[in-house]
């Protein structure tokens, strides 16, 4: 009898030692879950306004990191450090230096970051519980433990639509840079041309200044011979003097050019200013222009090209893939989540395995609207892409037939350049012998400055449409520029 009461006094402290041994395997699940997790901590990295101002105005052509880019693009040593400066100096400088690609790269590297988050697995969830009865005849343990844990699922093949979603806009994002590097390049290369045009008409317009100063003497001295009316005198006068407010205009201009053009090679206006620019591809132009326009199959296979391979025409590919991958998500939307619930519970000397299921129920709806709009945003990238072809195909068309007229014309310009040359030359042989006058061979070089001038000024329409053609194509044409291919480089570019 007594061995009996022992028995019932050590059942309530063996049983409470298996509950305390089923706590402690609880928490040390629990806490081997938690530590599993390599948790981030935050770092600030505020904006130094007056850091990167500095930044900004330190950038320098001629570092040794720069010289290396150039380096990765086929320059040599000889040619290092750079004596003059082209446009293919000024457009690797802004594709170097310049902060929009920058934000391009950046924009890409969110898309790709968004890529883990798309292809991440639901987390399972883990419950704890305990509970003291007040209830504890016959010796049995109050305590109740618990540990249960959710692990959901997901169906319908959400998790793939997802990550094929994020990987089309990856894509998107980093043709985009490819697409900002163009946009880049395209701006040094308007801006050199408006430069040199202007470099070149001040130096014209300088040799026009000094010819119509050369006739406005000549007509004085006739005038006070008696061989010349006031009239001419004051005509002469008022040409010379238009000529000289067009040289000081085309100064001032020639000054905002190329601060523009600084800032679209990414350099500041010092930094370009002491550097020497030449137009070192201006022979070689209009061979590559009787080429293209003298070859229709090279023009319509460019033509092709821009149809398939244009950058924002590759982007659109990707959006529309995209929004073709959220629609299938929605889509698999339709179909709930499941989450299993398996469990343990010692519940006052009762072990317990249980298996919980449980899932929402499509009843009020299906994820109909999610799924219409998603459809009407696919038929809107479907829409937006129909007509981007179409305009490249109008640009194309226009641009190709302007560019090949501006061909013609400055053709024309320079026939009429030759034909003056060889009249110039003439009265230059006449004034030798003595049959021309001064004031008639004077007058002979300044109509032959004029058409120079006309030239110059058609040269430069053909390089503008040359540009504008470009654009349409997306592709170099009178400046066949190899460019870089590296999307997390100084110089992504495609």
């Amino acid at each position: 009898m007594c061995h009996n009461n022992q028995n019932i006094r050590q059942r309530p402290f063996a049983e409470q030692r298996r509950s305390l041994a089923a706590l402690k395997l609880s928490s040390l699940v629990f806490a081997a879950l938690l530590s599993g997790c390599a948790f981030q901590t935050y770092t600030a990295k505020p904006l130094d306004l007056n850091a990167i101002s500095s930044e900004l105005r330190a950038r320098d052509p001629m570092s040794v990191d720069f010289e290396a880019f150039l380096r990765n693009q086929g320059y040599t040593d000889s040619q290092l450090p750079l004596k003059s400066w082209g446009l293919n100096e000024l457009t690797y400088s802004a594709l170097y230096f310049h902060p929009d690609l920058d934000v391009a790269r950046a924009t890409w590297r969110a898309s790709v970051a968004a890529e883990k988050t798309a292809g991440q697995r639901p987390n399972p969830g883990i419950s704890v519980d305990s509970e003291r009865h007040s209830e504890t005849s016959g010796g049995i343990s109050p305590w109740l433990f618990g540990l249960a844990i959710d692990i959901p699922i997901e169906t319908g093949g959400k998790r793939q639509a997802r990550i094929d979603r994020a990987t089309s806009l990856s894509e998107a994002a980093r043709i985009e840079i490819a697409q900002t590097a163009w946009k880049v390049r395209s701006r040094v290369h308007a801006s050199w041309i408006a430069y040199q045009a202007s470099a070149v008409q001040s130096r014209l317009l300088e040799q026009e200044l000094a010819l119509r100063s050369e006739i406005v003497e000549m007509i004085e001295a006739r005038l006070r011979a008696g061989m010349a009316s006031s009239l001419e005198s004051t005509n002469a006068r008022l040409l010379m003097q238009r000529t000289r407010q067009s040289l000081d205009s085309e100064k001032a201009l020639q000054v905002e050019l190329r601060a523009r053009l600084a800032t679209h090679a990414g350099l500041s206006a010092n930094r370009l200013g002491s550097i020497e620019l030449t137009d070192d591809e201006a022979k070689e132009l209009q061979a590559r222009r009787q080429a293209f326009a003298q070859d229709p199959a090279q023009q319509d296979k460019l033509q092709e090209a821009a149809l398939l391979n244009r950058l924002d025409i590759r982007a659109g590919l990707a959006r529309y893939d995209a929004a073709e991958a959220r629609l299938r998500l929605e889509i698999a939307r339709q179909y709930p989540d499941i989450t299993l619930s398996p469990g343990y519970s010692y519940d006052q000397g009762d072990k317990i395995w249980s298996l919980g299921f449980s899932t929402l129920l499509s009843l009020l709806n299906r994820n109909e609207g999610n799924i219409a709009e998603a459809d009407a945003q696919r038929e809107l990238e479907a829409a937006r892409f129909k007509a981007l072809q179409a305009e490249v195909i109008g640009e194309l068309d226009s641009r190709r037939a302007a560019y090949l007229q501006t061909l013609s014309t400055l053709n024309d310009s320079r026939q009429l350049l030759d034909a003056q040359r060889e009249r110039t030359g003439m009265i230059e042989r006449q004034f030798e012998q003595g049959i021309a006058d001064r004031l008639e061979l004077t007058t002979a070089r300044l109509e032959n400055l004029l058409l120079q001038q006309a030239l110059v000024a058609n040269e430069t329409r053909v390089r503008r449409a040359a540009h504008a053609l470009e654009e349409a194509l997306q592709h170099p044409l009178e400046n066949p520029l190899p460019m870089p291919a590296d999307p997390e480089g100084r110089a992504a570019t495609e």
